[in-house]
């Protein structure tokens, strides 16, 4: 199910698209695992000269970018910080370029209110706070969640940011980004499963309303990551296909989840957002302590870590129905990751630590052997049958589609560039979340770089392939969707 090769769709040396034409330049902050895959990408893409492009990281790798660098893109060694923030930007990008913030640890926000104010086009992976506020414990649970994060951004663009102003695409990579796309195809051809006529909703408040007919009542993005390495993980090592630090950050933060209109009671320890839509909840546990069961197709059932993640907030509001002022519908949203072995070891490690970080670390590329990230959204819920939509990218077709990368950072990859595309496309749409943008032509542009893409029922519940070997009093055998039902 691969489209138009993606560096067929343009040939200037300007990205356009109907009469509007991107001329500005290109900078990425953050030359990690996604920076590394993402680059080549829009070059093809946005078909610009590495003139047009500046690359900036905390640490040298002008020996990975000898060849780009040789070609006329600039890189520029930085620790952003708030005191030196607005200087290296002013000297980085100017009204009408696009700034890709794919780091970690410099605070999203305040590279996108620089943006804004200077005309620039913004475009993040997630909401990062500046480094040390996920781990301080001084800080309360609630404020360390990506709910707050997200009400913190909305307000920020609420009270000081034009609506028509520079385009800000905020948590726009694999998950969070593709998959809030991923979760409006599965939900058409879930009703088209049913209805073939059925129209595509036009409105935020028509898509909670499918959701709702469908009987919708849990959202799960389900990933399982198979990769392996012939050079297996050592004690002292932590290894991973994607960012280490993003990856223990969000292990180390509250459980997340968007709390459901048809849940009878709270897990244990959770607590409710006090303010805004109050759509999520918190338990004030790592994330990387609490395991629920999933399922994706090709690995079937899953138990996996229940990451905080964007996804699970913005899904989860955007999907809720009110009627009269109180809310009539909203599905359970939640993350469900079961990375590769070898990270998972990791992990593990890091816990063993009291989370002190291991002295080294390794991103598997070249060292895998075999192995897919199959990432797709998941609905379940009263209808005849649940779906599932979603990618399902091996290591051999991540080569062939982009050589030396991975499947997992191919997958956020697309996220960033099928975004940046339409960011470019419409320079002037003010504060955006995944859900605002149009998810055909997202997908469209992602496609080409997902591999093999599945649109299938599934007849799963949490009660399947369950082995009680002791008395469990909190499940709830009457309704399967009761988040209990899902918990270890």
């Amino acid at each position: 199910m691969i489209g138009t090769c993606a560096e067929t769709l343009f040939e200037s040396d300007s990205m356009t698209a109907g009469n509007k034409t991107f001329d500005g330049r290109v900078v990425v902050v953050g030359y990690g695992t996604i920076g590394r895959c993402a680059l080549p990408m829009l070059r093809a893409l946005f078909g610009l000269p590495l003139e047009r492009f500046l690359v900036i990281d905390q640490a040298d790798h002008s020996d990975l970018l000898a060849d780009e660098i040789a070609g006329g893109l600039r890189f520029q060694t930085h620790t952003i910080t708030p005191d030196n923030l607005a200087k290296v930007l002013g000297a980085a990008a100017r009204a009408g370029d696009l700034l890709l913030n794919l780091s970690v640890g410099i605070e999203s926000l305040a590279l996108a209110d620089w943006c804004h104010h200077n005309g620039v086009i913004y475009l993040d992976t997630a909401l990062e706070p500046w480094e040390g506020t996920v781990d301080d414990s001084h800080k309360p649970a609630a404020e360390r969640t990506e709910y707050a994060f997200h009400q913190t951004a909305r307000g920020q663009a609420r009270a000081s940011w034009r609506t028509d102003g520079p385009t800000a695409v905020i948590t726009h990579g694999a998950n969070p980004g593709l998959v809030s796309h991923f979760a409006k195809a599965a939900l058409v051809d879930l009703a088209r499963s049913r209805k073939p006529e059925i129209a595509v909703p036009d409105s935020r408040a028509g898509w909670a309303r499918l959701a709702r007919d469908l009987g919708v009542k849990v959202i799960h993005i389900s990933e399982r990551d198979t990769q392996v390495t012939g050079k297996p993980k050592e004690p002292g090592e932590f290894v991973n296909t994607w960012s280490i630090p993003g990856f223990v950050e969000e292990a180390m933060m509250p459980v997340e989840i968007g709390w459901g209109s048809h849940e009878k009671t709270l897990p244990p320890g959770a607590r409710r957002q006090t303010e805004g839509p109050c759509n999520a909840i918190y338990v004030e546990r790592p994330a990387a302590q609490v395991l629920l069961r999933s399922w994706v197709p090709l690995g079937g059932q899953i138990l996996g870590l229940a990451l905080p993640h964007s996804e699970s907030v913005t899904i989860s509001e955007y999907l809720t129905l009110e009627e009269g002022g109180q809310v009539v519908y909203r599905p359970t949203v939640a993350f469900v990751y079961m990375p590769c072995d070898g990270a998972m070891a990791s992990l593990h490690e890091t816990m063993m630590n009291g989370w002190q970080m291991q002295p080294r670390e390794r991103i598997l590329f070249d060292e895998i052997t075999t192995g897919r990230d199959e990432l797709g959204v998941l609905l379940l819920g009263d209808g005849p049958s649940g779906w599932w939509y979603g990618s399902q990218l091996d290591i051999e077709e991540a080569r062939r589609l982009a050589p030396g990368s991975n499947p997992t950072a191919l997958q956020v990859a697309a996220g960033v560039v099928s975004a940046a595309l339409w960011a470019a496309r419409n320079p002037n749409r003010g504060f955006c979340e995944p859900e605002d943008l149009p998810h055909e032509e997202i997908l469209v542009a992602a496609r080409p770089y997902l591999g093999p893409v599945a649109s299938l029922p599934t007849d799963w519940t949490p009660f399947r392939q369950r082995k009680q070997l002791f008395d469990e009093p909190r499940l709830d055998p009457a309704d399967p969707w009761q988040f209990t039902n899902f918990t270890l």
